[in-house]
């Protein structure tokens, strides 16, 4: 059934994951010092909070803001969860806000599952590190959650983006370079390339190319490794070259891009 796992991102401002998985482990009367956010993946999570005793089913969210007591329980015999705990100033600092409202309702429902998906893509990103861009990968990962429950559940605006051209174009130019040489890509280092906030980068980048970073990035080796591959370069090869963590990671990548696997290629000359 999986085991529990807590991730502390010591580089980025200490934010911290948690994987539950239990049957048995309860949690007493506590506070965490900064906000938690969580999801309900699997199970019924319960726990005491504000004078009520609450019942969080399969999809529902799990919002606390700082120092607000709460015990905490499984209701099913088993139960899974993500949970991100972050400071005010570690939030603040990746979404480029002044201050926080905080959270009004405790457990809300996941409106498209958006945030329960957030968080479980943090947990694949963390589960990869050996794979280049990796902090690229988890810092768009932690932005993504954060965004989206401080924006729906928090009062949070985000300034507006207006377009980037020049800037966009610079960075498209910048990720295929850095590929084309096997250099290993970080947020910090593209927004600061094109002078924009990480926070602004991502938001611009998605607007106009309909992409993140990450997601140029991952195009990017794409293209690297079909031209390897039609330079008769071996697949496992092209996979190391271009910048995959291996070659089945390369090839399902190709395939979504593509609409093929490598081997169905055909070289014509």
């Amino acid at each position: 059934m999986g085991e529990s796992l807590y991730h502390h991102l010591d580089w980025l401002h200490g934010i911290e994951l948690f994987e539950a998985a239990f049957s048995t482990q309860t949690f007493s009367k506590h506070a965490h010092e900064g906000f938690a956010i969580g999801a309900i993946a699997e199970g019924v999570g319960g726990y005491l909070c504000r004078g009520e005793t609450m019942a969080l089913p399969t999809g529902s969210l799990s919002l606390m803001n700082p120092e607000e007591p709460h015990t905490g329980y499984a209701a099913t015999p088993w139960l899974r969860y993500n949970m991100l705990y972050a400071s005010e100033a570690a939030i603040c600092s990746v979404l480029q806000l002044r201050s926080l409202r905080g959270f009004s309702t405790v457990a809300p429902k996941d409106r498209g599952r958006a945030i329960s998906k957030g968080l479980s893509a943090l947990a694949s990103a963390l589960h990869a590190q050996k794979s280049r861009d990796w902090h690229l990968r988890v810092e768009e990962a932690v932005y993504d959650v954060l965004s989206q429950s401080f924006v729906r559940y928090g009062n949070a605006h985000l300034p507006p983006t207006g377009r980037e051209p020049r800037a966009i174009s610079t960075l498209k130019e910048r990720i295929f370079a850095g590929v084309a040489v096997g250099e290993d890509l970080s947020l910090s280092s593209l927004a600061e390339g094109v002078g924009l906030s990480a926070s602004y980068l991502i938001r611009a980048t998605r607007r106009q190319t309909g992409l993140t970073p990450h997601g140029l990035v991952l195009w990017a080796r794409i293209e690297q490794a079909h031209r390897l591959l039609l330079r008769e370069i071996p697949a496992a090869e092209a996979a190391y070259m271009a910048g995959f963590y291996d070659q089945s990671h390369m090839i399902r990548q190709y395939r979504r891009h593509y609409g093929v696997t490598p081997g169905a290629v055909i070289r014509h000359s």
